[in-house]
């Protein structure tokens, strides 16, 4: 094996083993509050931009792909979204959080703040951010990157450098 194919190969088990941790991680501490990490996903995005509708909702979603409808289904059904008509189109609704819902926002955000915290433990900022622009290198020219891109979370090119 090259040094070259060994690095790539390590480069691509390690992202795939951190992302697997990091997904262990949120499977737990969604699980213990009665969401999966979609439905933590959905609702931080509600959080975020609601009222919104179920195709810009989809668009903004990097945990689920394609349409989150039957998603938005059994979170209605739980009482954490809630559809409203669209004011001028009957084709559309419009998805908010309830109460319940926004409840669990909070929740979900306490998690994200102390996972946050333990990373800037573990990692100074320029380092962080060497490896997002890494990353971001890696995923820029991907399906994802659209989505990416309209939850802020891709930097201009001209910024990183």
């Amino acid at each position: 094996m090259t040094s070259a194919h060994f690095d790539a190969e390590r480069f691509r088990y390690l992202i795939l083993a951190a992302q697997r941790l990091g997904q262990r991680q949120m499977n737990a501490s969604m699980k213990a509050i009665g969401l999966t990490p979609a439905q933590s996903e959905v609702i931080r995005v509600l959080g975020q931009h609601q009222p919104i509708t179920l195709k810009d909702l989809g668009e903004l979603l990097i945990c689920e792909s394609g349409s989150p409808s039957r998603l938005i289904d059994r979170m209605v059904q739980d009482g954490l979204v809630e559809k409203e008509p669209h004011p001028s189109d009957a084709r559309f609704v419009y998805l908010r959080l309830t109460p319940t819902g926004t409840e669990k926002a909070r929740t979900i955000e306490e998690f994200e703040e102390n996972m946050y915290r333990d990373l800037g433990l573990l990692f100074p900022n320029q380092e962080m951010s060497m490896v997002s622009d890494t990353l971001q290198k890696l995923l820029s020219h991907s399906p994802i990157a659209d989505t990416l891109r309209k939850r802020g979370l891709l930097r201009d090119p001209a910024e990183t450098d």
